[in-house]
């Protein structure tokens, strides 16, 4: 029987407020820029249309040419790119030559350092050593003491001839040509940082490429509120004095991952940070194994525990994730005890709310994805969301469970 005394509309009045207000707390919700792409160039209309134009061979281009493109882009400094690939010939002999081949208006290197017993990289690298953007060099074996990644990046920066450099993982690709200007148009005065958009191919399972994005949302609004935390993407900008002025990865060194993290949770101050994540600004990463999927969540799990700014970083995520399982108990369990109670108006009221909140989130998160590119299909977003946190769990108990000295270079 429905009734309608105070008691019965203040709680089905409470029931859809909640509804709607918990729909809100949604990364989805709270919007993410996206860079619009133009480089720093008077001709904006002479740069659209230059995509469109076959490339010319590599080594073709006159330093007459070279010297009319440089004059058409004067704010796009000359940059040095660093490589640190481990076991990862196929994917170096795949991606380096969009790399190498990346159209550039200002001189740029590309520095590759490798393992020095790593056979098929040198069989690799010698494939493409007449290109004179390509500069390669070696760490030696016997380093133990610290992060092999981290000793190779601070080796590629010393050798960069240039004060910006860009490191960047060797099995993400560009999307472009102009993969390279859509970063370095950021390098500017004032600013030390540029932090460039991941996301994975579009062959990657839903899920991975779904918590990606979802979770990645956190950084790109801190990126943009001048909040910089650290960095789930794969490719990072910094200057080359700033860096060997603060003695690179001092504090860190044992941690054997977290480059980007650590380089952006320990370099980042105030506004001098700017985020790219224009489509030709974008890297796509290859789909993970289920070992790197899995040891990414454990090694950040490990990392975040020395990183600055942590407990705020996670209040926000942790309120997001209270709200919609909080907004579900309750919704199920008004019409679960309201269905027996034999009180109508307020299951008839939950019923409205759950479908309120369904639909809510189901249109909020299918935009946001859209405006990424993300193809994820709308009905896979709830369970998805739902999931997070659960999988999340199951990584922290995996995380407890692993041996710490796994996640640092000292093995005492």
């Amino acid at each position: 029987m429905f009734t309608f005394d105070n008691t019965t509309i203040i709680a089905s009045v409470v029931l859809i407020l909640v509804a709607v207000l918990t729909s809100l707390l949604n990364p989805f919700f709270r919007r993410v820029g996206i860079v619009a792409y133009g480089l720093p160039s008077s001709t904006n209309e002479s740069d659209d249309t230059s995509t469109e134009e076959e490339p010319e061979e590599e080594g073709k281009e006159t330093i007459a040419e070279l010297d009319d493109k440089a004059e058409e882009h004067p704010s796009l400094p000359p940059i040095s790119i660093i490589f640190t690939p481990h076991d990862n010939a196929q994917e170096l002999a795949k991606n380096l030559p969009l790399y190498l081949n990346q159209d550039y208006p200002t001189d740029f290197q590309v520095i590759v350092v490798a393992p020095q017993n790593d056979h098929e990289t040198s069989d690799v690298l010698k494939r493409f050593a007449s290109n004179t953007h390509l500069y390669t060099t070696f760490i030696p074996e016997s380093s133990r003491y610290m992060s092999k990644k981290k000793l190779a990046i601070t080796l590629g920066v010393k050798a960069a001839k240039y004060d910006w450099v860009l490191m960047a993982d060797i099995c993400c690709f560009p999307t472009g040509d102009n993969w390279l200007q859509a970063l370095a148009r950021n390098c500017q005065e004032g600013k030390e940082l540029v932090v460039g958009y991941t996301r994975y191919e579009d062959e990657t399972p839903d899920y991975r490429r779904f918590e990606r994005h979802y979770l990645a949302r956190y950084f790109m609004r801190e990126y943009q509120h001048n909040r910089a935390y650290a960095c789930p993407f794969n490719a990072l900008v910094f200057r080359k004095n700033t860096f060997l002025q603060a003695e690179g990865f001092r504090g860190n060194l044992k941690y054997i991952r977290g480059e980007y993290d650590f380089m952006v949770n320990k370099y980042a101050k105030a506004d001098n940070l700017t985020f790219e994540n224009s489509p030709e600004g974008t890297l796509i990463e290859e789909a993970p194994t289920d070992k790197v999927w899995l040891g990414g969540h454990l090694f950040y799990m490990e990392n975040r525990q020395h990183l600055e700014r942590t407990t705020r970083h996670r209040l926000l995520p942790y309120i997001d994730q209270t709200a919609l399982h909080g907004n579900y108990v309750l919704q199920c369990a008004a019409l679960a005890v309201s269905y027996l109670l034999g009180m109508w108006t307020i299951t008839a009221a939950a019923g409205l709310a759950l479908i309120l909140s369904l639909i809510l989130r189901l249109t909020i998160g299918k935009k946001a994805l859209r405006r990424f590119d993300l193809d994820i299909p709308a009905w896979k977003i709830i369970p998805y969301e739902l999931a997070i946190a659960w999988k999340h769990l199951g990584y922290k108990l995996k995380y407890h469970r692993a041996d710490k000295y796994d996640f640092i270079s000292h093995k005492l």
